[in-house]
């Protein structure tokens, strides 16, 4: 049995002629958050829908616990791995309670009798996202870090040991990413859930993530603990301009700058 959770090699993908992912190799162990870096167009995106099931590779092959995921079985692969895009689809009305409920489908199915457990799991679920004043609140009539914790939730329901999140505080002003980043790292650290996350600032990488993946052009560029890509020649390589680095005064982690 490997000791990673997820294994990719030699995943490739194109649109057309385009080139999006080439020579994939990457191995992501249990427990740990990762975050996805990169200029924009460098390929993310695509890598975490890939992981997600959401998107074939065009060659190479996924593991995840030492099996291919074509092996997978649809509501098997859902039961471990939670998946939230970019743009998460509308709500059409629904509450938050009703929201986080979705999460327990793949436990039961559409048919499937909803169940004291499952209702036990939602509440739960609600109540560790700091959601509970909102349980009766329409999704669509939140601010955008509320609605991210209410998608949290709603993945911690589905009790999945692997959270994959792209780009979740991408729309949101410094006080919620800060929120939604501190819930997912403390969620990863209670639960030992392993956690993909697809980030444009790499400061917020470096301040909640146990490792970096730097990507640019569809390769992997360099990937390490933060302290390990957070030097100027790092982010230069990674970025293509330049960057400085110091020490933050308080925390001591590495914190880059413009130049």
């Amino acid at each position: 049995m490997s000791t990673h959770l997820i294994e990719l090699s030699d995943i490739q993908y194109s649109v057309g002629s385009k080139r999006i992912l080439c020579g994939i190799d990457l191995t992501l162990a249990a427990g740990r958050i990762y975050g996805l870096v990169g200029p924009n167009g460098s390929g993310k995106s695509t890598l975490l829908k890939i992981i997600a099931r959401q998107i074939e590779p065009a060659s190479g092959v996924v593991r995840f616990e030492d099996k291919p995921l074509s092996q997978w079985a649809n509501r098997a692969f859902a039961r471990n791995v939670a998946y939230m895009p970019q743009f998460t689809p509308p709500t059409d009305g629904m509450t938050v309670r009703e929201l986080v409920a979705l999460g327990r489908f793949p436990w039961h199915g559409t048919l499937g009798r909803f169940t004291n457990d499952d209702r036990a799991l939602v509440e739960e679920a609600i109540a560790r996202t700091d959601l509970e004043n909102f349980a009766d609140r329409n999704v669509a009539s939140m601010s955008g870090g509320e609605r991210q914790r209410a998608w949290i939730a709603m993945m911690l329901a589905q009790n999945a040991s692997c959270l994959l999140l792209d780009e979740p505080t991408s729309a949101l002003d410094l006080s919620h990413q800060a929120s939604v980043l501190s819930l997912v790292q403390s969620l990863s650290h209670e639960r030992g859930l392993t956690v993909v996350v697809v980030l444009h600032d790499v400061n917020l990488a470096s301040r909640y993530c146990d490792h970096i993946i730097a990507l640019n052009q569809g390769t992997i560029t360099a990937e390490g603990e933060p302290e390990e890509i957070m030097t100027a020649d790092r982010l230069l390589q990674i970025f293509g301009v330049g960057m400085g680095v110091f020490s933050h005064p308080v925390r001591n982690e590495p914190v880059s700058y413009l130049l």
